[in-house]
């Protein structure tokens, strides 16, 4: 009879602890946006790549300006995509045959001079020498 009695309890407990436990919220990695990506891992969309990627791991880092930038190319070159610390990637095309990417309205530019990486987002200019 001891048996059963503590059999029922711990089952009770069990039981009381699952559903106290899928109140917490959302389970960590549930949190896909609309390309698939999961945020809650470090995920975030890339239209240049068209992928979801970890931007420390596949981009290029500015620290030196008043936000954190990131910096992907496409694998053609043909688009570079400005990811800042805050609101939403900046996506430029390439200018034919020169080092030379600007968004639609020309705001935003990324160029080569001399090995020397420079991003204008906002009025300021990043700049990143070859590593």
């Amino acid at each position: 009879m001891k048996i059963s009695t503590a059999l029922v309890t711990l089952l009770s407990l069990l039981l009381l602890c699952a559903c106290a436990h899928s109140s917490f919220g959302k389970l960590l990695g549930s949190d896909r946006d609309e390309h698939g990506c999961i945020g809650s891992a470090g995920y975030t969309w890339s239209y240049a790549l068209h992928d979801c990627v970890r931007l420390w791991e596949v981009g290029m880092r500015f620290d030196a300006g008043p936000q954190q930038l990131f910096l992907i190319y496409s694998p053609d070159s043909t688009f570079a995509e400005i990811f800042p610390s805050e609101g939403k990637s900046v996506l430029c095309k390439r200018v034919k045959k020169i080092d030379l990417w600007k968004n639609k309205n020309g705001s935003e530019t990324v160029s080569i001079q001399n090995g020397v990486t420079c991003i204008k987002v906002n009025n300021f200019t990043y700049t990143k020498s070859a590593e």
